[in-house]
């Protein structure tokens, strides 16, 4: 996953925001237990746990294909992604939205310096955009 402070996590991950990995990892065309595991940098327990949960809720549909199980994402799990989305999009740029961990945002939120907004994660990647100010 390309997402903005992956990489280096120094706090553990809220629900929400395994929720919308795993719901990433499963849009993006993984739709093993074993792929989904490794891309959403969860162990088995942890994982088989979220999925049932993801299933409980609708997020997700699990469906069995000769004898192996296979996990879909649901117009719901859809619509949770997109009020993420909109969430981040409120807090920072709408380009990056997407990109961004909710968590990150919380934790410690974008700071506007003259004239540039400067995007700053818990890694060391920064991005800076040009707004008029008036």
């Amino acid at each position: 996953m390309s997402r903005i402070g992956l990489s280096s996590r120094s706090i553990r991950r809220s629900k929400p925001q395994i929720f919308e990995d795993v719901l990433r990892v499963i849009e993006s065309g993984e739709y093993k237990p074993t792929r989904i595991m490794y891309k959403s940098n969860l162990s088995w327990k942890p994982l088989n746990k979220i999925l049932n949960n993801m299933i409980n809720l609708g997020l997700i549909e699990e469906k069995d294909l000769n004898g192996h199980k296979y996990f879909f994402i649901t117009e719901k799990g859809k619509e949770f992604l997109e009020l993420m989305d909109n969430l981040k999009r409120m807090l920072v740029p709408a380009s990056f939205a997407r990109y961004v961990e909710i968590d990150s945002l919380l934790s410690s939120p974008p700071k506007i310096n003259e004239g540039y907004r400067s995007f700053k994660t818990d890694s060391l990647e920064t991005v800076k955009l040009r707004i008029p100010t008036s």
